[in-house]
């Protein structure tokens, strides 16, 4: 894994990638990265990513690290990266990289932090999930006073330790102003291969497979089946609507702790074999579950900028929802679906008058597609560039002195030195010709 000192064509950048969440791991940060360092990739940059060792699965891709790890959750089965000794850790920060991205603020965040503060390299961080909305996962005392105010300082220091903070939405940017993060917040929305998402691959697999005609309406949820989801709360409401929309099947499509609660759920209404669950379906079949679907639900309120409602929206589907700032830019209410109060029986009524009108739901799902031009993984990737580029720049002026100091000028990669004295060249005011 060692990068040597190889030249890369000028502008290309030695971008690290840290994370506690990758594959096999199946969520929105994993997914996001995978997209983001093929992006990068793509466009000529060297990617490696920092992640948690996985036992028993190997990795496809040459430039993923596994860190140590131990076992934290068992359903489903989650590991913390631990730094390792003294001297696997310094051999790690003497690797070369020419800006550090933090997708989290635990051990393999704190590990970034600890590799820019000794390369002196600039620091980007990804504020991904509310630290605070996920408390309950602490055993016994997570719901506690004392854990959620250690949460929010936590959220706010971890935070703080990054030169440039990202944050997927205005919702999140909102509050970290309100937690008083010092550093700054940039917004870059997530993105994705929308062209993956136009089409479907195999038309009709999804209902074939459950055995459902054309007239069968399907409700479709995608992601992690976990409590801040909601997902008995989606049941509920199917409950409610099922005699009203005698051909509406909901469909679950995931996996995770909360799996056998929504399961015993859904057995003990009437309806229960008109509710489905796929379990985990690869990614590469899940345009084909988006095209079957006729609306995309969520009951969630913790959410940040989920792929999966990029994913719906990018197929043409109609979204209702529990009334969240996340959705900002993905769901205007009544173009291209709903948005509902947390009452089962309200949203639940929303469902009951929008599944009867064909019409309707074809005039949403054309807005979706409209509104899901603007969440493409090459604006993401290109705004991520231009932001590690600032950073770099902001990072060589900082240090400049102690740099002049401590070593030669000369002794800067040459490829950044290029880089920089191009980029420095841009900002100077340009001498007006004699004569």
């Amino acid at each position: 894994m060692e990068s040597g000192n190889a030249e890369l064509p000028i502008g290309s950048l030695r971008i690290g990638l840290f994370t506690d969440t990758y594959a096999p791991q199946v969520n929105g940060v994993s997914v996001s990265l995978q997209m983001i360092s093929e992006g990068l990739k793509k466009r000529g940059h060297q990617v490696t990513i920092f992640a948690p060792k996985f036992p028993g699965y190997k990795d496809n891709e040459p430039n993923v690290m596994r860190l140590p790890s131990l076992k934290y959750l068992n359903n489903p089965p989650i590991y913390v990266a631990v730094l390792g000794t003294p001297r696997s850790t310094w051999k790690l920060t003497r690797r070369h990289f020419d800006v550090l991205h933090a997708h989290s603020p635990a051990s393999v965040g704190l590990l970034a932090y600890l590799t820019a503060s000794t390369k002196r390299l600039p620091l980007i961080y990804t504020y991904h999930t509310s630290i605070t909305d996920y408390t309950h996962y602490i055993k016994f005392i997570g719901n506690t006073g004392i854990i959620k105010y250690a949460a929010a300082w936590f959220s706010k220091a971890s935070t703080d330790l990054g030169d440039q903070i990202i944050v997927p939405s205005p919702k999140f940017h909102r509050l970290l102003l309100n937690q008083k993060v010092k550093q700054p917040i940039n917004v870059i929305p997530n993105g994705i291969d929308l062209s993956m998402f136009r089409a479907a691959q195999n038309p009709g697999a999804l209902r074939n497979r459950l055995r459902l005609g054309p007239e069968a309406q399907i409700l479709l949820t995608v992601g992690r089946m976990d409590p801040e989801k909601r997902l008995e709360f989606i049941v509920e409401a199917f409950d409610l609507i099922s005699e009203r929309v005698p051909n509406a099947h909901l469909v679950f499509a995931g996996d995770g702790s909360a799996r056998k609660g929504v399961q015993d759920k859904a057995n003990a209404i009437r309806a229960k074999d008109r509710i489905h669950f796929l379990g985990m379906v690869n990614r590469a079949e899940l345009p084909d579950v988006f095209h079957d679907a006729d609306v995309f639900l969520s009951a969630s309120t913790t959410e940040v900028h989920p792929i999966s409602v990029i994913e719906a929206i990018a197929s043409g589907l109609p979204f209702v929802a529990v009334k969240d700032e996340a959705f900002e830019g993905m769901l205007e209410d009544g173009l291209n679906g709903y948005e509902a109060p947390l009452d089962v029986r309200k949203y639940a009524n929303v469902l009951a008058d929008l599944l009867p009108d064909r019409e309707r739901l074809k005039k949403f799902g054309e807005h979706s597609l409209v509104l899901s031009e603007k969440y493409s993984i090459e604006a993401q990737v290109k705004s991520l560039e231009k932001l590690y580029m600032e950073a770099i720049l902001q990072n060589w002026r900082g240090n400049f002195f102690k740099r002049m100091i401590s070593q030669n000028i000369n002794h800067i990669p040459t490829r950044i030195n290029r880089v920089i004295r191009t980029e420095i060249g841009k900002l100077m005011p340009r001498k007006k010709k004699k004569g």
